[in-house]
């Protein structure tokens, strides 16, 4: 059968198919604008925005260098998907250059976004939980050894099977072909379904750990009754103004991980199916496919809630000009405190808190507690420093 553009099919689509492609195409469709635009944003605020500017994006931890892994994982995964449309317009598949293409833009994306997000829980958990705070060169080797894996297996296994159809056909798409089973586990699936796994099991360890019921000390876990212990890294009970800030800033943190859980699943249980033989009705198919092609613009809206500086707020940067000027004002370090201290008669010594590490952007500016402050002033700290 012709495709009208000098190529044959090698299959073509059941009646009712189009509609579900649509719909994949256009929630990949708009993964690919939501983070190019923020891509975009993030390289135009590093570049050219006014140093201090509350839009500044700057890469002061190790998260943000994940995360911009993630979104650069996201964008080739979304691009894809759209690249589905000529399959649409064809109402079947063309296994030739652009089919091998998509079926390598598929494997990199979804095994970027699967490491990048096991990367960004590994993280958090240790910063928040174990409180082990790696350097910036962890992060720089993380996410070089993930794009090194990621440029073997597609190269080495191209190459191997030169010649033969190792990219082709897959039913709706281009990808791995049915003749490759093990490749397909070894090279993607494994580490969809691991890094899955892994968020979930995280998940749940810092759920426990933000909750109270567990903390972690000298490499062992301990157990605590409901209500009865509140972590130091995030504050204290609910009662507490502050507890309650440093806890939320905590639980958003672990959306990352949770959405890629939540795109993945799905995804995974229809693959599974396939894999093994079982019938998989196509609306399944579509609907596991339009909720993973929207990895990235979920990942954008996120971060653009999650992150306020990243978006123009002069409020917020007000908000900072007073705070820093009160700090100067109180500051027996003449002027010289950091608008992030929350005990100026501390600073430099004291330690930054793991939210600070971990998300500095989501902070918002503190009110020095001193002597001449009151008592219910906003801060991290509740108690004026002793008196040596």
């Amino acid at each position: 059968m012709s495709s009208g553009d000098g190529s044959s099919l090698v299959s073509s689509f059941p009646s009712g198919t189009r509609s579900g492609l649509v719909l994949i195409v256009l929630s990949a469709s708009l993964s690919t604008v939501a983070v190019l635009c923020l891509l975009s944003y993030i390289a135009y605020s590093a570049v050219k925005l006014t140093p201090g500017s509350s839009r500044t994006w700057t890469v002061s931890t190790n998260v943000h260098y994940y995360f911009v892994n993630l979104l650069i994982s996201d964008l080739v995964q979304a691009i894809g998907g759209v690249m589905t449309v000529r399959w649409m317009k064809l109402n079947g598949l063309v296994e030739d250059r652009y089919c091998t293409a998509q079926g390598i833009l598929k494997q990199v994306g979804d095994v970027g976004v699967a490491f990048t997000s096991l990367a960004i829980a590994i993280h958090t958990f240790s910063v928040l939980a174990i409180r082990f705070h790696a350097p910036r060169s962890v992060a720089i080797i993380v996410i070089a050894l993930i794009w090194v894996f990621i440029a073997l297996a597609v190269g080495i296994a191209w190459a191997t099977y030169k010649g033969q159809e190792y990219y082709g056909a897959t039913q709706y798409w281009c990808w791995i072909t049915e003749d490759f089973p093990r490749e397909r586990i070894a090279l993607e699936y494994f580490w969809m379904w691991f890094s899955a796994f892994g968020n979930i099991i995280l998940y749940v360890l810092l759920t426990f750990f933000l909750k109270g019921m567990i903390s972690f000390d000298n490499h062992r876990v301990h157990f605590h009754a409901v209500g009865t212990y509140f972590p130091n890294e995030i504050g204290g009970p609910e009662s507490d103004v502050n507890g309650r800030r440093s806890r939320a800033l905590a639980w958003q943190l672990l959306f990352y991980p949770a959405v890629y859980t939540i795109t993945v699943l799905p995804v995974t249980v229809v693959r599974w199916l396939t894999f093994y033989g079982h019938y998989v009705p196509f609306a399944a198919t579509a609907f596991a496919s339009v909720l993973f092609s929207s990895s990235g613009l979920l990942n954008a809206l996120l971060f653009t809630l999650t992150r306020p500086r990243l978006l123009p707020d002069h409020r917020i940067r007000r908000a900072q000009q007073s705070s820093a000027a009160g700090l100067a004002s109180s500051c027996p370090h003449h002027g010289r405190c950091p608008t992030d201290t929350t005990d100026c008669e501390k600073w430099p010594n004291s330690p930054s808190s793991p939210i600070d590490s971990l998300s500095p952007s989501l902070l918002q500016p503190v009110i020095y507690i001193g002597p001449s402050s009151p008592r219910n002033s906003t801060s991290t700290e509740t108690e004026p420093p002793s008196a040596s």
